[in-house]
This record gives structure tokens, sequence and C-alpha cells, in this order.
């Protein structure tokens, strides 16, 4: 994955007038890992298995999770990131940005990633075979069918299914953008596949 693809998403937040607007809108307590600085969370990142790391992942999938449900028309905010794709996006803000709070950044995170949720329940599938897997919403392979085909690489229905022309379609996008050709929608191909 490239990094500077999730920069975006974090440029994007914290460049966003409303998300500084909600900075100062409401005062609220913060819990555990979300006070630590962006410089932790970067040093941190030298290793992934240790706790510290851990936690503040933690906080930040959790502080997500929270927004599931407080955010308004919305079911899942990160629909295709994974711990991964946080950590990078996370990881590039931080490394601009040290002395900013873990909290501020993923709350700026949340304005970021609005214009990709999910509104509504939908079904997660799972995709692939058994070298390469992907967990994919139902919705997002629509979204993922019609971009395709905006792009000539899919014929097919949009109905959320994966038929192996799909699966073709995804590793012919893959090729074209330098990704390896799993023909699965992982996390970065979703990303630049679905990103504006």
């Amino acid at each position: 994955m490239k990094p500077h693809f999730f920069a975006l998403i974090a440029l994007a937040a914290a460049c966003s007038p409303a998300a500084a607007q909600e900075d100062t809108a409401r005062q609220f307590a913060v819990e555990g890992a979300g006070m630590l600085t962006c410089a932790r969370f970067t040093a941190a990142r030298a290793d992934t298995a240790s706790s510290e790391y851990q936690r503040m992942i933690g906080f930040i999938e959790g502080y997500l999770t929270a927004a599931n449900l407080y955010e308004p028309d919305t079911f899942d905010l990160t629909p295709w990131h994974n711990a991964a794709a946080l950590d990078m996006i996370i990881g590039n803000h931080c490394a601009q940005h040290p002395d900013d709070r873990l909290v501020g950044v993923t709350q700026r995170m949340v304005g970021g990633l609005r214009p990709f949720r999910l509104a509504r329940f939908s079904p997660l599938l799972e995709v692939g075979d058994g070298q390469n897997r992907a967990f994919v919403y139902e919705t997002i392979l629509r979204r993922a069918q019609a971009a395709l085909r905006i792009r000539g690489l899919y014929t097919g229905p949009e109905d959320g299914t994966f038929p192996p022309a799909l699966r073709q379609a995804f590793r012919d996008f893959q090729r074209s953008v330098g990704l390896t050709e799993t023909g699965v929608p992982d996390p970065a191909t979703l990303w630049k596949l679905l990103n504006p």
C-alpha cells in the first residue's frame, strides 16, 4: 500500500473547517491512550507488537466504533479500512504533527472518512480463495462494480456478488495502478478504486 494515498484522508480531515469547529464546539473527557501524542505513536510504530502500540490502535478502533453509533446516517465509518490502513493514515499525519494528541487526530479523521461511510446495514461477504481473501460489504462490492464499469474493466451486473469476471476486473485494475494482482478487493485496492 502506498502511504501517500492514506495521507489524503488525514490531510482532508485536518483542513476541514467542520473538523476544526468540532474540536472547539464541545469539551469531553479523554481516557487512556487518546491523550498520548503523535510523537509517542510514531515511536511505538517501531514495534507494532508492543502493548503501547496495541493500546493506541485499540483506542483508534474504539473511537471509530463509537462514531458508528453517534454519527448521523452511519452504519460503518470505515467500510474497508483495516488496522493497517488506520495505522498508515494516523502515522502519516503524526510524522508531520508530532505534538498533536491521538484523540484530536482521530476526531478529525472521522470528518475525513464521512464521504466513504456506509449509511445503512449491508451484509459482510468473504471473497477470494485460500491464498487471497478479504471481507467486504455487499454495498462496497456494488460501488466497486460501478467504478470498474466506469473504467471499462467490468461489464457484469452491479449486484454485490463476486463472480469470476469481477475478480478479473480487480486484477486488471490492480495491474493498472501498480498493486499486487490478487483479484481481491483489499483495503489498498478499494482505496485507489473508490477514492475520488
